[in-house]
């Protein structure tokens, strides 16, 4: 960190912004320098802040202790208190943890500071930069120790959106501030990764995503839609055969509500690729109606062995029959002898991250393709290449009734998300193109 050991504090505080891509060792250079300034002046005083203080645990605050464990002893150099992300050295100095997702930004207001590390700053809700917000309050408590004349802001994060606070605030207005600075690192660009590290993210991340987070590119993500990698690659004018040794999944959504459909999506699951071949799509209906229609066209026998997945808030009661809609599923497969069992997780996986999963499997930035869609799915192509999220709202989909085609791409996400963490694994391969 050059600039900062050379810089004229008397002038200005630094503020820099440290944009690097996934595994760019961001963390561990504001590990360093933390600890590097607290042992430096006596009686420094440093914030550590993440929107999550578990996340902040996990990360920095770790990082830093590794630092000190390195070279000195704990209860002789420094004090630790983990729950709190809290160091106090033998020297006065002390290292803060700060998370802000209660929103209670008027906290910081009491402290006095002379380094803030803000990390993952791409995490932050809007309101924490809004003017009055906590951005401004939190690095307002800088040059507030007298003795410490060093004082500096790193913000450290994953490339965001181009139209977001930190993307003008750091690398639009960095040549009208001379207190800003931006410094850049790519995850290629470190020579310490591991190369299947490298390629284990180029698999689990789309194209667009690698772009931001391999590439360190500040790009929107929603240009083209939630499902950015879905294209024709991923689609089949024609019927799919059903491999009769491999089991039959079949992936529920249960937003029942008027105007809206009660989904459900089946598929098969090769060990490489997901083979989505058949779907049910039902107006106003109920759990029961809705593994009746795959019943009655046959979809449905005692021939095949089922695996039941999707929402995890199907394990409620089901509005028409009092029951929990898995049990109402779980009646009617056993009172029809079908082999079946059930694969439904106790909680939905986070949306971002079921959306990432899909995009990466429609196509991921080695160009392997590991969803495909047949024909007799009209409607979950048509969500794929459609579903939106909700305008004027937060990481929402629009499952208006515009847009009734979501439901059956949730449906999707829940049955792919449940079948990697069921085989323990990611699934691997590629269709050729």
């Amino acid at each position: 960190m050059e600039l900062l050991n050379n810089h004229d504090y008397s002038k200005y505080t630094p503020e820099i912004l440290l944009s690097g891509s996934v595994g760019s060792s961001k963390s561990i250079l504001c590990a360093h320098w933390a600890c590097y300034h607290c042992l430096k002046w006596p009686g420094a005083r440093v914030a550590i802040s993440r929107q999550s203080l578990p996340d902040l645990r996990r990360t920095v605050y770790q990082e830093i202790v590794e630092h000190l464990d390195n070279s000195l002893l704990e209860g002789v150099h420094f004090k630790k208190r983990d729950n709190t992300c809290e160091i106090r050295f033998a020297n006065g100095s002390e290292i803060l943890g700060v998370s802000f997702g209660d929103k209670k930004f008027g906290k910081t207001k009491s402290l006095k500071l002379s380094g803030i590390i803000i990390e993952e700053a791409t995490e932050f809700d809007e309101e924490f930069y809004e003017e009055g917000g906590g951005f401004k309050i939190f690095k307002g408590r800088l040059r507030r120790i007298h003795n410490v004349p060093e004082n500096w802001l790193l913000v450290a994060t994953n490339p965001g959106n181009p139209d977001s606070f930190l993307h003008k605030y750091f690398i639009e207005d960095e040549k009208k501030y001379p207190s800003r600075y931006v410094f850049y690192s790519v995850t290629t660009e470190n020579p310490y990764l591991d190369p299947i590290y490298i390629e284990q993210l180029q698999q689990d991340y789309s194209k667009l995503e690698a772009d931001r987070y391999i590439r360190g590119r500040w790009i929107s993500l929603m240009g083209k839609g939630i499902y950015h990698a879905f294209s024709e690659k991923n689609i089949r004018d024609q019927e799919y055969k059903v491999n009769k040794r491999l089991p039959i999944y079949i992936s529920f959504d249960f937003n029942i509500a008027a105007g809206k459909p009660l989904s459900a999506i089946m598929y098969q699951f090769d060990g490489k690729i997901f083979h989505f071949f058949e779907e049910s799509v039902i107006y106003d209906a109920y759990t029961y109606e809705g593994v009746d229609d795959f019943y009655n066209r046959g979809l449905i026998n005692k021939n095949h062995y089922y695996i039941i997945q999707g929402d995890a808030t199907g394990r409620n009661r089901d509005p028409a029959s009092k029951k929990t809609n898995y049990i109402v599923i779980q009646e009617y497969l056993t009172s029809r002898f079908i082999k079946f069992e059930m694969d439904v997780p106790t909680k939905n996986p986070p949306i971002r991250t079921r959306h990432s999963i899909v995009n990466a499997h429609c196509c991921n930035d080695l160009n392997q393709v590991r969803v495909l869609f047949y024909k007799n799915v009209p409607t979950a192509i048509k969500g794929m290449k459609l579903t939106n999220l909700k305008k004027g709202a937060n990481y929402i989909e629009d499952d208006s009734a515009k847009s009734p085609y979501q439901h059956v791409t949730t449906a999707i996400g829940y049955g792919i998300c449940a079948t990697i963490n069921s085989t323990k694994r990611k699934p691997q391969g590629t269709v050729k193109l």
